[in-house]
């Protein structure tokens, strides 16, 4: 069963970023629909635009916040806090008429699970990660999100020009190399959605579409263990979905310069002297660019 709840826009983002799993409520007519396994759709206040699906895994049911938040929780001054939050929200006599309810969720990913199940891997590296993701999916509750610090999924793309001669690249702080735009999912399962958002927010182009909305390239990516803004980030895996896109080369391009430090449109037949990162240049640049070829899309 499906249900429908707004949400602010604080606990909207925590929700997609996978730092708040839990969602509280009272226990009134409304909510006493929901059980384990359904899914809510939540939109996100002001305007209700932005959607995020969520299963529910866990229901928590008590008499007031305060028990709940005590079964939950072994921090007094959280307990407490979170108590005094909620009456912002339901008076006291809410609470008693109702009671309360704990809704433990996770972002649904079986669009995403079903993308990848219909791939058709173009090489033997593909077979082999296609697999490992879907097994990814199945062992984790969380694997669109930065939470989970052994790996999540994460969109990448090859940016044509309209003759089909060119890649748009970006030269990438942290890899010290020029690299293919995308990022991190968190918590979107729509990884088209991200491949064409990072694209616009690293390059500056505005004006992207997708030449197929089909994931056109799997790989999982080792990822040492580096600094970014100031933290230390594990060793981990991403695991990427590539999407092949299409922009104007003409259009007005800039760096963003908390990723990257330069910007450019490359010819496809120099794509491979300028990458430094060794195992992505001959794995997954050299493999794309030779599906490319053999699919017509490039000469």
């Amino acid at each position: 069963m499906l249900h429908k709840m707004k949400l602010n826009e604080s606990p909207f983002e925590r929700i997609k970023n996978g730092t708040k799993i839990i969602e509280f409520r009272l226990y009134d007519e409304k909510r006493q629909q929901i059980k384990i396994g359904d899914q809510i759709e939540f939109s996100k206040l002001p305007d209700l635009q932005e959607k995020l699906l969520v299963d529910v895994i866990e229901l928590y049911k008590e008499n007031t916040f305060e028990n709940l938040f005590r079964k939950l929780y072994t921090d007094e001054d959280e307990i407490n806090r979170k108590t005094k939050s909620m009456y912002q929200y339901y008076s006291l006599e809410e609470e008693k008429k109702y009671g309360v309810l704990g809704i433990k969720i996770k972002i649904n990913v079986d669009s995403l699970k079903n993308n990848l199940e219909k791939f058709v891997p173009y090489n033997e590296q593909e077979e082999v990660d296609k697999k490992i993701m879907l097994n990814y999916i199945k062992d984790f509750d969380d694997v669109l999100t930065r939470q989970n610090q052994y790996g999540h999924f994460t969109s990448s793309a090859f940016v044509l020009n309209r003759q089909r001669t060119k890649i748009l690249m970006i030269y990438h702080n942290i890899y010290n190399s020029w690299t293919w735009v995308g990022g991190h999912s968190d918590g979107d399962s729509d990884l088209l959605y991200v491949a064409i958002k990072e694209a616009k927010e690293e390059t500056g182009i505005k004006d992207v579409s997708p030449i197929s909305k089909d994931i056109y390239s799997l790989e999982i990516i080792n990822v040492n263990g580096h600094e970014k803004r100031g933290k230390y980030v594990g060793s981990h895996v991403h695991l990427n979905v590539t999407y092949l896109l299409e922009a104007d080369e003409n259009e007005e391009i800039h760096i963003k310069e908390d990723e990257n430090s330069g910007v450019k449109w490359i010819p496809i037949n120099k794509i491979l002297e300028t990458s430094s990162e060794i195992w992505v240049r001959d794995r997954v640049f050299a493999k794309i660019i030779n599906k490319m070829k053999k699919d017509g899309i490039t000469k």
